[in-house]
């Protein structure tokens, strides 16, 4: 999934759309979904005019091209597809090939940038999550690409470099707040990550911003679309214990922490709900909005995903005043059910 771009084969192409035109054309009854973009409230950083991305046609990418021309910034996306191409000039963006793991074509898409945002991930469809081999192509993406990417960017002289990464590299937690500087820990899904974000510091010589994104909520993600069709079988998707936090984030509030980005210091920031929910709040959350009792809950799993991280946003709010507009772990569900 070019920044989290998939979807579940069970629910069909049809319903998907459905969802995807509920939440985007109907006017939301839940008070913080009319408000203006974070974005729009961002002052755009001085010389910051010329922003190229790669991973800029998934459900994360197209948001965020979408944030970043609406803050006044020329956008660019970084593609080699007829669709991509398309996709991003309907947007009103600028569309240039480039082969994201060679860095001399890389250099070339990346000229004339005063910043780049690398969103690229493939994360696999939710039924193949469970094997290591589904996950080779977002790794080489993570290690691989990451370092062309890096190491473009230096040569473009651009002077910004945001990269995705996940909040799910943090050691369990229990109930205690974590913020960028608690401990974090590689293996599974997060050793890539960290990858890529070590690369992102160390071949770029320029500023070097990290966001650190919870698990991704909108009704064209595929892991939500996945919880959304267990939850209707009666069945919960939790991966630990009721009590353990989940770090979460609505689609289109993670897109506008990209612009934000832009404008704050160099380092890493958690791109998450203000207040992540626990698995039983976001199972009962779920059971509501479905119309169940509760759900079953399965036996825990090891793993990333069954730690209980509490992951704090604290510090990107108040760099950037960027806030998240819905509690996306609880405040979801309703919306794209109805």
């Amino acid at each position: 999934m070019q920044s989290h771009d998939i979807t579940v084969a069970d629910l069909g192409a049809a319903t998907v759309a459905l969802l995807v035109r509920r939440c985007a054309s109907r006017p939301s009854d839940h008070p913080r979904l009319n408000m203006l973009s974070r974005s729009s409230g961002l002052r755009r950083q001085l010389g910051m005019s010329e922003i190229v991305l790669t991973g800029s046609t998934g459900v994360l990418g197209r948001r965020a091209v979408s944030e970043l021309l609406a803050a006044g910034h020329r956008v660019t996306g970084v593609t080699r597809s007829a669709p991509g191409r398309e996709r991003l000039e309907s947007l009103g963006a600028r569309a240039v090939d480039g082969d994201v793991f060679d860095e001399a074509s890389l250099r070339d898409a990346f000229d004339g940038a005063d910043a780049v945002v690398n969103l690229l991930t493939h994360i696999p469809t939710p039924d193949r999550m469970a094997d290591p081999s589904a996950w080779a192509e977002n790794d080489r993406l993570r290690i691989e690409a990451s370092a062309a990417i890096a190491r473009a960017v230096q040569a473009a002289g651009a002077r910004r470099l945001v990269q995705e990464s996940i909040a799910f590299v943090y050691t369990e937690g229990g109930e205690t707040w974590l913020d960028e500087d608690a401990p974090v820990t590689g293996g599974g899904v997060t050793s890539s990550s960290l990858t890529a974000e070590r690369n992102a510091r160390e071949l770029f010589d320029g500023d070097t911003v990290v966001l650190r994104f919870g698990l991704f909520m909108g009704p064209d993600s595929g892991s939500t679309l996945a919880t959304l069709q267990a939850a209707h079988a009666g069945t919960s998707t939790a991966a630990g214990p009721p009590g353990a936090y989940r770090p979460t984030i609505w689609l289109d509030d993670a897109a506008a922490a990209i612009p934000a980005a832009l404008s704050i210091p160099a380092g890493t920031y958690n791109v998450v709900d203000a207040d992540p929910p626990t698995n039983a709040e976001i199972d009962a959350a779920l059971a509501a909005a479905v119309g169940r009792d509760a759900l079953r809950r399965q036996a825990p799993r090891d793993g990333p995903m069954a730690r209980s991280q509490r992951v704090s946003s604290r510090r990107l709010r108040e760099a950037s005043g960027w806030t998240p507009r819905l509690r996306a772990g609880t405040e979801i569900w309703s919306q794209i059910t109805r």
